[in-house]
């Protein structure tokens, strides 16, 4: 009860508190204009990340206070601290954008931070014949996966409701799995504060009411964007998210009636495969053309099937139902492969994405310009 609690009262607190704050934006001029790699038309509120954490926020720490009897209300007060630290980097950059360098060393440092808290990757479970990261690895690993999670994240965010519901998939996926955990009752081993699953959990069911929340406001026609602002901080979350699951299922694996999943750690990136995939088909791309994979244009997925009729809203449900599928095919495959095997799928899976993507656009837009 006290999670539909969670879930109810986040998404209330965005819905309350989300038109207050664009009239706020309304009001001071605080909007994103069109033009440039910018699809939308005019102007429109952002930053609505803020709205977003403060919803989470207040949700997580009274649910948590409920759900946990031997709290370490100083560890939960550093999460929600740091997590508001990348909140406040992202409002700066929204209002006068941080050079490349600059958000990467911020990016490096936050990695640095979860790392401090013992929130990390903690063993390779068996992958490569590996176990326990020596420490200085396990950071390394932590930082640089958040980083491309986090940049990923931002880049899927073109068009109306795209990013919300990428993290919605991603969000009901790891939830699913860490409802398996508590009904086994296994905490991690590492001795922490988050090793505890019904803290993840709520973190989940938290951040779910918000996006739901935020989406009634960011669907076509949007009325305010998440901005840098949100980008970074779900971003942050969603990374952090997948790398706690990786340990949870390699020390506890998901059992189904007689069947146990194969893929201790592979399979979770695989509930945010869309935004990992696109961006490096993109880079990929770029640099086949002899340009930088960090130069800008427009040839995220988004943008193709925009070009081939698509509104945003029927490309922002496309690219959702593709991640689901992908999701869900992705745990059958675990439970019959290992980790080892699971990196070729993962290999084929991207081919066929940019394979599939390209065949359908070329050909929706030859037929485009067949009809003319």
């Amino acid at each position: 009860m006290i999670w539909v609690t969670c879930f109810v009262a986040s998404f209330i607190l965005v819905y309350l508190l989300m038109p207050i704050f664009i009239r706020l934006m309304e009001k001071y001029k605080i909007l994103d204009s069109s033009g440039g790699r910018k699809i939308h038309k005019g102007y429109t509120a952002h930053m609505g990340g803020v709205v977003i954490f403060v919803s989470f926020a207040v949700a997580l720490f009274s649910c948590i206070l409920q759900l946990i009897s031997e709290i370490n209300i100083w560890q939960l007060l550093a999460f929600l601290t740091l997590l508001s630290i990348v909140v406040i980097l992202g409002v700066r950059d929204d209002m006068n954008s941080l050079s490349p360098w600059t958000k990467l060393f911020c990016e490096i440092a936050i990695g640095f931070l979860f790392c401090c808290l013992d929130i990390r990757l903690y063993s390779f479970y068996g992958l490569f014949g590996v176990g326990e990261l020596p420490l200085v690895i396990s950071y390394i690993l932590t930082i640089a996966f958040i980083i491309v999670v986090c940049n990923a994240y931002n880049l899927i965010d073109g068009i109306d409701g795209q990013a919300g519901t990428q993290a919605l998939a991603t969000f009901i996926f790891l939830s699913l799995l860490i409802s398996y955990q508590i009904s086994q009752k296994e905490l991690l081993s590492h001795d922490t504060f988050f090793a505890s699953s019904t803290f993840w959990l709520t973190v989940y069911i938290a951040i779910i009411g918000s996006i739901g929340g935020f989406l009634i406001f960011n669907w076509q026609p949007a009325k305010i964007f998440m901005g840098d602002t949100g980008s970074l901080f779900i971003g942050t979350l969603i990374a952090i998210s997948i790398l706690m699951a990786m340990n949870y299922n390699g020390e506890n694996p998901v059992r189904l009636c007689d069947f146990q999943i194969k893929s201790n750690i592979l399979v979770f990136p695989m509930f945010f495969f869309l935004p990992l995939a696109d961006t490096l088909r993109v880079f990929v791309a770029r640099m086949r053309r002899g340009k930088s994979p960090f130069s800008a244009d427009k040839t995220h997925i988004h943008h193709f099937l925009l070009r081939t009729g698509f509104s945003h809203q029927k490309t922002t449900i496309t690219t959702f139902i593709t991640q689901i599928i992908i999701a869900i095919v992705s745990v059958f495959i675990a439970f019959l492969i290992s980790d080892l095997y699971y990196i070729i799928y993962i290999i084929f899976m991207w081919v066929a994405y940019v394979f599939v993507l390209r065949y359908t656009v070329q050909r929706k837009i030859s037929k485009i310009k067949h009809d003319l």
